[in-house]
């Protein structure tokens, strides 16, 4: 038999941008590059067993037409450099070979003999590797088999010992059953009493609920009691002031009718050089008409301080109750002044006044005068108040 033997020295790829080359050498690279390129495409054509292999694109891969297909064995022999610098070149060099690796173009024609003896060692291969897997298997039923020996001794020394164990564990059993009997006696006493104490404890609940209901409804009925007491309060402080204003009223109109009686029953040829105890009533002077004037125009806080020094000085048990007279006198502060200053200021006047008429019989009751100036101020400010202001009843309602 005779055959052909190929010996090609593939020209490595250069990259042009590092070697630099110019001119002559430039084509030269360009030329095997593009043969390099076509030779990949050969081999992944025949990697990827395509119907058409294209050979004629270079005349590097026609001429190797015949190594690379066919009734031939082909050997690639890679040369790759360590150097840093050629990093690229040899990565791309080993993939391509490794995809060479991978293409399988089909085994050269042999004569029968060395067939069979292929077949004969093929066939022994296998035997001996089924021979192998049935080893390995053996051996692994064997590991199994020691398992389960040793797992089977470990239970039988296990039952032993719950065996050498089973007397005393009868006996532990015995006595945990009195107990039990015993604790569970226990339990439902105990849950006896539980439950009545829960019974006894929801029956105290409800009763403190109906307590606490009572108990608010009681302080309701208190809360309600005390306004209506309040409201009661200030309705006979407000009586009590009106029946007050109404004495000094009709008191000061009793004086003035009598003072008018007694001035008509004078004889009319009394002497003139004789001096009068009767006082006779004089028109208002423009100094308490100037007093009462001021008195309206008090502002609320004094009016507050003014009234709380009258209490302070004739009433300290009336202190407390400022709050409540200034509420009731809202709006009304000039009225309540006039009112205060009649009642406490005027009395003191009338007891100089009499002290003074029983010492000088001949200075004239300018005590009677100013009350009755009071009066006549106070009733033109309630017929005030009773058109512009309504009652505080009213409001309260």
């Amino acid at each position: 038999a005779s055959g052909t033997l190929f010996l090609v020295d593939l020209a490595g790829s250069e990259r042009v941008r590092k070697s630099g080359v110019e001119g002559a050498n430039l084509k030269e690279a360009t030329q095997i590059n593009k043969s390099l390129s076509a030779l990949g495409n050969v081999m992944e054509a025949l990697d990827r067993k395509a119907s058409h292999v294209p050979y004629r694109d270079s005349k590097l891969t026609y001429l190797l037409q015949d190594s690379l297909g066919g009734n031939s064995r082909t050997m690639m022999v890679v040369a790759c450099c360590p150097t840093s610098s050629s990093f690229d070149e040899t990565k791309h060099a080993l993939e391509f070979a490794t995809r060479v690796r991978r293409i399988n173009i089909g085994s050269a024609k042999r004569n029968v003999a060395s067939k069979n003896l292929e077949e004969t060692v093929k066939h022994l291969s296998h035997e001996l590797k089924s021979l192998a897997k049935s080893k390995k298997k053996s051996e692994e039923q064997l590991v199994s088999l020691k398992r389960d020996h040793g797992r089977i001794q470990d239970r039988l020394k296990a039952s032993s010992e719950s065996r050498a164990k089973s007397i005393d564990e009868a006996r532990t059993l015995t006595v945990l059953k009195s107990s039990n009997t015993q604790m569970t006696a226990r339990w439902q006493k105990e849950k006896q009493l539980h439950e009545k104490a829960a019974a006894e404890l929801e029956v105290a609940q409800n009763e403190a609920k109906q307590l606490q209901s009572q108990l608010i409804k009681a302080k309701r009925d208190a809360d309600r009691m005390a306004r209506v007491v309040a409201e009661k309060e200030s309705e006979f402080d407000a009586l009590k002031s009106e029946l007050r204003d109404a004495k000094v009223t009709s008191s000061a109109a009793n004086l003035r009718a009598r003072k008018a009686q007694m001035l008509q029953s004078r004889p009319s040829n009394a002497s003139q050089g004789k001096a009068s105890h009767i006082v006779k009533p004089t028109p208002r002077s423009d100094a308490s008409v100037a007093r009462i004037n001021k008195m309206k125009e008090t502002t609320p806080s004094e009016a507050r301080t003014k009234v709380l020094a009258m209490l302070q000085e004739h009433d300290p048990k009336k202190v407390d109750k400022i709050d409540a007279i200034m509420e009731r006198f809202k709006g009304r502060e000039g009225f309540l002044l006039m009112k205060m200053t009649a009642r406490y200021e005027g009395s003191s006047d009338k007891t100089a006044a009499s002290t003074g008429g029983a010492s000088n019989g001949s200075r004239p009751n300018t005590a009677a005068q100013k009350r009755s100036e009071m009066a006549m101020a106070r009733h033109m400010e309630r017929m005030r108040s009773k058109k512009k202001v309504p009652s505080t009843r009213n409001l309260r309602d």
